[in-house]
């Protein structure tokens, strides 16, 4: 157990992290904290020292987490104020006299024994305190070893995975998605999805605001949300704009809101869409505002059926001539009875080229041959299974028959005797 002065000390170094969090204040204090071996190379098996380090700044405490490739290295040993969770460890200090004996250079010292060849790499991070609860501004470095045999082949190896490495990290940074996106009203039209990026909402003439949520896939890119306070009567457009980490992309996100108090000249709303001799998917549902369509080479426009809810209500149709071969965006456009409420239905249409087409066409002509040889086979089969029940019926005819011929001879046997019975009776009677 701490005695009263640590535990003092202790209070009093939580109460300084406490605030130094609470109120967000800037380090003024920058180091560096990079990592040190005392082999670059080692065979399998065999152990090396690795010590964490601060540069030119004493700390009076620190939480720091040392990651190492767990797939290459075991641990030996570690400080006594230290936890291993799977390829991590978290180690902790602080100094009982409050800042008399702080760190500075070396801060611990880790021993691994390597259990498999190729290159292996540490890297840490965490939260380092002076006397004074200042949190220092850290600068981490990372450090890498070969186990092994240096080949050229898992040189090549380890290139590519650092390409792929720095290109993931690049993608992060070109990232400029929602993650999710929520509102404080029910309605919104079609449901979220980040490759989405148009949405549609009708609201009583009551509301004036939407709350909205919108958290990027990369949480170090900005969203800006403008246009959902203050709503007007008629249409009003919320933008909620993503640019990525990088500044390189900018996505923007529209809802278009109606406010109104005759909801039903807002609608929107379609009451059938069909192509004729195709299937739309996924089915049709107001839900919904993009589709997919596959349809043959010899395709050159859509044969459409479109019927709004409202029948006030406007269709017109978009780009659905000359079909090329390939990607094609057929737009469907509703405009609702107010004249200014609209929404956007896509119809993604594929045509396949030629050797598609001839592919598919071979394709179906052998699905219609296995349908058909199922098609046979079955009447094949439910022919004899006719047969067989019919031959079990006359099997029970005739075993009804006989059971029926032995009850009734049964019978007369019965009714003889009876008689027989009978005429004894009267004869000694007499």
């Amino acid at each position: 157990m701490l005695d009263k002065k640590k535990l003092l000390i202790l209070i009093i170094f939580l109460i300084l992290n406490i605030f130094e969090f609470s109120y967000s204040v800037k380090a003024e204090i920058e180091s560096t904290i990079f990592l040190e071996s005392n082999k670059q190379f080692l065979e399998n098996g065999e152990e090396i020292e690795v010590t964490v380090n601060i540069e030119n700044t004493k700390i009076a405490a620190f939480d720091l987490n040392l990651h190492f490739d767990s797939k290459k290295l075991e641990i030996v040993s570690s400080p006594e104020n230290s936890n291993v969770v799977d390829d991590r460890i978290i180690f902790v200090w602080y100094d009982e006299k409050g800042g008399e004996n702080s760190k500075q250079e070396e801060l611990a010292s880790f021993k691994f024994k390597a259990i498999d060849e190729g290159i292996a790499n540490f890297a840490v991070d965490g939260n380092c305190y002076t006397e004074k609860g200042e949190n220092v501004k850290i600068d981490f470095k990372e450090l890498q070893i070969q186990i092994g045999e240096i080949s050229e082949e898992n040189i090549n190896l380890e290139l590519q995975k650092q390409k792929e490495e720095v290109k993931q990290i690049d993608e992060a940074k070109n990232n400029a998605k929602l993650q999710f996106l929520r509102i404080d009203k029910e309605g919104l039209n079609p449901n979220f999805s980040n490759d989405i990026f148009n949405y549609y909402l009708t609201v009583d003439n009551s509301v004036n605001k939407i709350d909205i949520l919108a958290v990027p896939e990369n949480t170090n890119a900005k969203v800006e949300i403008t246009g959902n306070y203050n709503l007007v009567d008629g249409l009003n457009v919320v933008k909620i704009q993503v640019t990525s980490q990088d500044e390189s992309i900018k996505n923007i996100y529209e809802i278009n809101i109606t406010k109104t108090k005759n909801l039903e000249a807002a609608n929107t709303n379609l009451e059938t869409l069909a192509i004729e001799n195709e299937l739309l998917y996924p089915e049709f549902n107001n839900d919904e505002t993009t589709y997919k369509v596959e349809v043959s080479n010899e395709v050159t426009k859509l044969n459409l059926l479109a019927i709004p809810e409202n029948e006030k209500a406007s269709i017109s149709v978009l780009e659905n001539e000359d079909l090329k071969e390939g990607n094609n965006d057929i737009k469907i456009l509703v405009t609702a009875e107010n004249g200014f409420t609209k929404k956007e239905i896509i119809i993604k249409v594929y045509k396949r080229s030629q050797s598609e087409e001839e592919a598919y066409l071979t394709n179906q002509a052998k699905k219609e041959e296995l349908l058909k040889n199922a098609y046979t086979l079955e009447k094949i089969y439910k022919s004899e299974e006719q047969e067989i029940v019919q031959e079990e019926n006359i099997v029970k005819n005739e075993d009804y028959n006989k059971e029926s011929y032995a009850k009734n001879i049964g019978k007369f046997v019965l009714v003889v005797i009876i008689f027989l019975v009978i005429v004894i009776i009267i004869h000694n009677l007499k």
